[in-house]
């Protein structure tokens, strides 16, 4: 049933030397290309280098594959069934011949009295139960490290994970375990399964930081019925924990962290951590004591991006580079000998493609796994001999992606109205080399504290690989590049913010590169609300709107978050309350509905329904807990009272997120776009038209 990882790497690497015209059968990349789970995931290097595990999605599921190097043969271990809701997550090594895993399942959520229950029907929420096991690496001796069915009726953002592998302690993982009374921090044996309890957590605690000796010294708590989160120290030998910050905002708003903790450094007590620390503009990385809360050492600051992750020698707790998002994913060695290798393998693969290091191996640490991707690798991985210097490709997570049928990417900078320098990044269709005159889809980020980047974005990638030239413009309010940078986009819904958006779309036309007749806007999210009040706001610019999951009244929104609806789902995003962190946030970025109503309701579609001045469709997931469907549904009424038309597609079992579970429904926001694109502004251009 199962084909040789052998026979598919072989593949991967036939196809990627053969010429463009043998590999084009069809004219456009398939939809199917962009959406659901990849064919190869997860992978993970044994210590001594000899096995890859990795998870391949089948027909039944996913399944779970060990594949030896020595012997160049695979071995299926275990399977996670599709027609059960399940899916693998993660595979790690924990030794040579022992991993550990986990599963979950999809579970629906109904309505119970006087609490949540998990239950068979399907039309309140769902949400995702975790199971973590070890094995060995041939399948056989699997126990189970954590059983969910003491997990029953917990909140949903509680789940059992690994809070640290422990490298250097062969037999014991460190574990969240979700308890009735409180999540537990577990030293868990791999081989029997025996655990001891190292630290108890509140109610809502969901994770920990342990320094170098195993010890818990930073933890974290959710607040605001999940939609925020809070930080807390305790030094060794202390008994309270200490507060340290509460993050602000909805989930996934703020992108530059704040302050995040990423794992031990060599002195016990203290851990590594992303901050941004006092009053500096943007996030850095830090040595932080737990004890004392003071940042004893700068491992790296940039003062244009928000460094956001980094490379850790987990074996003996140091950094080996710094990293960010800046027009691409970078990284700044902090270690001499490891710069050395870096430096050299990200130049040979070239600019075009980010490079991570996943996963380090062999008796010396000599072989890299490395994970790739671009515009046109939708990811690749590799392993790099830093000894030979030989880089050898192992396998692409979508084996039948044809390069040449994929866009091509570049930066673009232009001048807002106001003589503010902003970018973004324009997708060319394939095979364009004039790149002129091209009809456009303009895609505004959500969040609105996210930001776009190089490489995969699914609306970017579908609609160019269709034909259409894509904009993503880095508006003011967006995360990434400091704090000013996100409070300039404070209250500033429809304004400031919208016409960063639009004045990237103007700079497109000025210059030629798109046809003035042929540009539509499309969002998700807070793009959603861009694109929703574009069809009101900047008719004269763009001919047509898709907004999905978007905010059309500012006051109603707020609202929710405050009140909750008034038939409440069990797992709803609402009822707040107006002292909660969440109402507060939304109350500061959006505006206030006490004193900035006039403002919020001139900047409403749904208040503004009849100069809505070109076609407009919405897209919504029925199970939306950020920004609930009635967002759409009161736009939907606003234009029948105004005699217009639009159309509502609404997306069954499908909450806010471009999730892999969900292809199925994204398959759908895609077709019907681009059928919208088609009948309002023509299709795309053909490859190698122009």
């Amino acid at each position: 049933m199962f084909r040789k990882l052998l026979v598919l790497i072989g593949a991967a690497c036939a196809l990627a030397t053969l010429p463009a015209s043998a590999q084009q059968s069809v004219a456009r990349a398939p939809l199917d290309l962009f959406v659901g789970y990849d064919t190869l995931r997860e992978p993970d290097l044994s210590p001594n280098g000899r096995y890859i595990a990795l998870v391949r999605r089948e027909p039944v599921g996913d399944v779970l594959i060990i594949f030896d190097r020595q012997t160049r043969q695979s071995q299926a271990i275990q399977t996670a069934r599709a027609d059960q809701q399940m899916r693998i997550d993660f595979v790690s090594f924990k030794t040579d011949d022992r991993i550990v895993f986990g599963f979950s399942q999809k579970v629906h959520v109904v309505a119970a009295t006087g609490s949540a229950r998990v239950g068979s029907r399907a039309d309140d929420a769902f949400e995702w139960v975790s199971r973590v096991y070890a094995s060995d690496i041939t399948g056989a001796n699997r126990i189970s490290l954590y059983d969910p069915s003491s997990q029953s009726g917990l909140p949903r953002w509680v789940n059992a994970q690994i809070a640290d592998m422990l490298p250097r302690d062969d037999n014991n993982v460190l574990m969240v375990a979700p308890k009735a009374g409180g999540a537990e921090l577990w030293r868990i044996n791999v081989r029997t399964g025996d655990h001891t309890t190292v630290d108890r957590g509140g109610l809502y605690t969901f994770n920990w930081v342990v320094d170098s000796e195993g010890i818990p010294v930073l933890r974290q708590d959710v607040i605001a019925n999940g939609r925020g989160y809070a930080w807390s120290r305790r030094g060794r030998g202390q008994n309270s924990w200490t507060e340290i910050i509460r993050f602000r905002g909805a989930e996934g708003a703020n992108s530059g962290p704040t302050f995040q903790g990423l794992g031990p450094a060599v002195a016990p007590g203290q851990v590594f951590v992303l901050a941004r620390r006092d009053n500096d503009d943007t996030s850095g990385l830090y040595v932080y004591d737990a004890g004392t809360g003071q940042y004893v050492e700068t491992v790296e600051t940039n003062p244009d991006f928000d460094v956001s992750s980094a490379i850790r020698d987990l074996d003996n707790n140091k950094i080996l580079a710094a990293c960010w998002w800046g027009h691409r994913w970078e990284c700044d060695p902090k270690d001499e000998t490891f710069g050395r290798y870096w430096v050299g393998v990200t130049r040979a693969l070239g600019d075009q493609l980010n490079v991570r290091l996943e996963a380090r191996g062999g008796e010396r640490g000599e072989l890299w796994l490395l994970r790739t991707n671009g515009p046109q690798d939708l990811g690749t991985y590799r392993l790099y001999n830093i000894e030979t210097r030989q880089l050898a490709t192992l396998f692409t997570v979508r084996p039948t992606a044809d390069a040449s049928l994929l866009p091509t990417q570049r930066v673009v900078q232009y001048t807002a109205r106001d003589g503010t320098q902003l970018w973004g990044y324009l997708w060319i269709p394939p095979g364009v080399t004039n790149a002129t005159n091209l009809p456009t889809i303009v895609v505004p980020h959500g969040g609105p504290e996210g930001r776009d980047v190089w490489g995969f974005d699914p609306f970017a990638m579908t609609f160019a690989s269709q034909g259409y030239a894509v904009f993503q413009p880095n508006f003011r309010g967006g995360g990434g590049f400091g704090r000013r940078f996100v409070e300039a986009g404070h209250r500033q819904w429809g304004l400031r913010m919208q016409d960063d958006v639009v004045d990237g779309a103007r700079y497109l036309i000025q210059q030629g590169i798109t046809d003035p007749n042929r540009i539509c806007i499309t969002g998700w999210s807070y793009g959603g609300y861009v694109a929703m009040t574009a069809s009101f706001q900047n008719a004269d610019v763009f001919k047509c709107s898709v907004a999905g999951a978007g905010v059309s009244d500012m006051v109603a929104m707020q609202r929710w978050v405050r009140a909750g609806p008034r038939d409440a789902d069990v797992a709803s995003g609402g009822g707040q309350g107006s002292q909660s962190m969440s109402y507060r946030y939304w109350t500061e970025a959006m505006g206030d509905p006490d004193t900035d109503r006039a403002m919020m309701d001139a900047h409403s579609a749904a208040q503004n329904a009849d100069r809505v001045g070109m076609p407009l469709l919405l897209i919504h997931g029925e199970e939306d807990e950020t920004v609930p469907i009635e967002q759409s549904q009161l736009m939907v009424r606003a234009m029948q009272r105004a005699g217009k038309q639009v159309r509502l597609v609404e997306l069954p079992d499908t909450n806010h997120y471009f999730r892999p579970d969900q292809g199925d429904a994204w398959r759908t926001v895609f077709t019907e776009s681009l059928a919208f694109y088609q009948q309002n502004i023509g299709p795309g251009v053909a490859p190698g038209s122009q």
